[in-house]
């Protein structure tokens, strides 16, 4: 009887060379302080759309595309989001969206930074423990992962470790689906990036080569409110 295929082997299967290109020219913009790799990407990618089977609909405000981007998210990063052109369902543009946010989060929740509607971020030391940080504000959004860090300060807990903090999700009155699901979330990216790392010919070392100029991170901005929504406009 054949050995079932993990959902990472399934992912690796469906990794074109066009894909793992894409996926490690976009890992370009990670660094030594931020404990991701282009496994991350592979890891996220998988989870969020399966590798580009389920992308859901062009143009729509949430998350669509090959790695499930708020349309508010996509236009920090000067994507510009209609139903005729979505950037988003193209591998290229997705994945270095997906890094230069990725990376913005690890700038977030390495120093104090503040954010929308009042909320501040709590500094996580430990690169490996604010990876999980990151990961969770990827599919909850940096300010409700923040608001959790306070809530968490506020009754003595450590804001700084994910195992604590994941606990007070419950009290920012998400629904009990979004509740499991973030938590299962940070779990399975971690546990299948590392099978990614394992399985997968995709160079880490390129990691090492930074983007050129005009690829530059957005680690500076303003805030601005459209249609109700608050987005972070790089400068």
């Amino acid at each position: 009887m054949a050995k079932q295929k993990t959902d990472v082997e399934v992912w690796i299967e469906r990794e074109t060379p066009h894909v793992r290109k894409a996926l490690e020219n976009a890992s370009r913009y990670f660094g030594r302080g931020d404990a991701l790799t282009v496994n991350t990407l592979e890891a996220i990618y998988g989870q969020e759309s399966s590798f580009g089977i389920q992308r859901r609909t062009r143009g729509m405000a949430g998350a669509a595309g090959d790695f499930h981007i708020q349309k508010a998210t996509a236009e920090r990063y000067r994507l510009t989001i209609t139903k005729e052109n979505d950037p988003r369902f193209d591998i290229d543009y997705a994945s270095i969206t997906a890094a230069r946010y990725l990376k913005d989060l690890n700038g977030m929740f390495g120093k104090q930074t503040k954010l929308a509607e009042g909320r501040v971020t709590i500094p996580i030391t430990n690169i490996l423990e604010r990876k999980k940080f990151v990961l969770a504000a990827y599919n909850l959004g940096e300010g409700r992962v923040a608001q959790i860090q306070q809530l968490a300060q506020q009754v003595g807990k450590d804001p700084t470790n994910w195992d604590l903090v994941k606990e007070f999700l419950e009290a920012t009155k998400v629904d009990p689906d979004t509740d499991r699901n973030a938590r299962k979330y940070v779990e399975d990216i971690l546990k299948n990036e590392l099978e990614f790392a394992k399985k997968s010919s995709a160079d880490k070392k390129v990691k090492n080569k930074r983007p050129g100029k005009s690829e530059g991170r957005c680690n500076k901005g303003h805030w601005i409110t459209k249609d109700q929504h608050h987005i972070f406009i790089c400068d």
